[in-house]
């Protein structure tokens, strides 16, 4: 009877450890029920307050707004890629004309380098072939006191003749036909010695940089000797020397001048270059460019013909 009483408390402890444990654990699990249901609250809230958030923002229009300035941005970025682009192909751009500046700059100097070397071998030869021009000119015309007054005017010489002629007739005082001088028969009037001294004389105060000199005096070879056969060439060193006088205009009113007047002559092709060449100091780029390509069209075998190319290729490379 006992075993079966403690059989039966013993029964009774275990069912009641188990309802224990049954209630401990409901709690447990309704405590997580409820925490859970918080949670989803929680997230379900913040979710619905996000969307109020984002249905005001496009209530608002904030959102395009935003995206307009984000446009506008990109907008601006691109523009200043463009001016960015289009100030480095300036930079480009520039770089190159100075590099052909340079070229062409370099180009002068070289050939004035040339010219000066030339002149300074040939300066010497020139004196003495002037030296003794002046010698056999002292010689040969007793009437000239002075080297510098080579130049008297056609009148004085005919003075000169016609006085010495009358004084020729008086003093032989003979009638015969024979001894009476015609007009036709008259001594020339323009002495060829002394126009080729004349001459050589301009040209080596050309050559020794003595413009100023040098033009006075092929001024007055001109005046003296129009028809001369150096006349031509005597203009065109006229046109030169004020070209190196940086008189451009006055050059090339000179060179026009012979073009017109002289179109078939020998030194035809180097009275086009001079004026290519102040065309372009006076920045008449146009016309210069004209005039080289007529040098090369009409005088492919000139002597200046390289130089009128290479200055043609440099101006045809410059861009306006």
């Amino acid at each position: 009877m006992k075993r079966i009483l403690w059989a039966g408390l013993l029964i009774l402890s275990f069912n009641s450890y188990a309802f224990l444990e049954d209630e401990e654990a409901r709690e447990k699990i309704n405590d997580l029920q409820s925490q859970l249901n918080s949670l989803k609250n929680d997230q379900l809230n913040s979710l619905e307050e996000k969307v109020i958030d984002l249905q005001q923002i496009l209530q608002g229009g904030s959102l395009q707004q935003f995206n307009t300035k984000i446009n506008e941005i990109f907008d601006d970025i691109a523009k200043i890629r463009g001016d960015v682009e289009v100030l480095q192909f300036n930079f480009d751009s520039f770089q190159d004309r100075q590099k052909i500046n340079y070229q062409d700059i370099e180009s002068r100097f070289i050939q004035i380098e040339e010219e000066l070397n030339s002149i300074k071998n040939n300066s010497n030869t020139e004196q003495e072939v002037i030296k003794e021009n002046k010698l056999d000119l002292k010689s040969a015309d007793a009437q000239v006191k002075d080297q510098e007054n080579l130049t008297p005017s056609i009148e004085s010489i005919q003075n000169d003749i016609a006085q010495e002629l009358e004084n020729e007739d008086k003093s032989s005082g003979d009638d015969n036909p024979e001894n009476i001088v015609e007009s036709d028969n008259l001594p020339p009037l323009i002495d060829e010695e002394q126009e080729q001294n004349m001459f050589s004389d301009a040209e080596g105060l050309m050559t020794s940089t003595k413009y100023k000199e040098a033009f006075e005096l092929f001024d007055r070879f001109v005046t003296a000797y129009p028809n001369s056969q150096r006349a031509v060439e005597a203009k065109k060193n006229i046109g030169y020397i004020q070209f190196a006088l940086k008189n451009y205009k006055a050059s090339l009113s000179t060179y026009d001048k012979l073009i017109a007047n002289h179109p078939d002559h020998e030194l035809m092709p180097e009275i086009l270059y001079g004026k290519a060449n102040t065309e372009i100091q006076l920045t008449r780029i146009t016309k210069a460019k004209q005039t080289l390509r007529r040098i090369i069209k009409e005088y492919p075998n000139a002597s200046i013909i390289e130089s009128a190319k290479k200055r043609l290729k440099a101006l045809e490379s410059i861009k306006l």
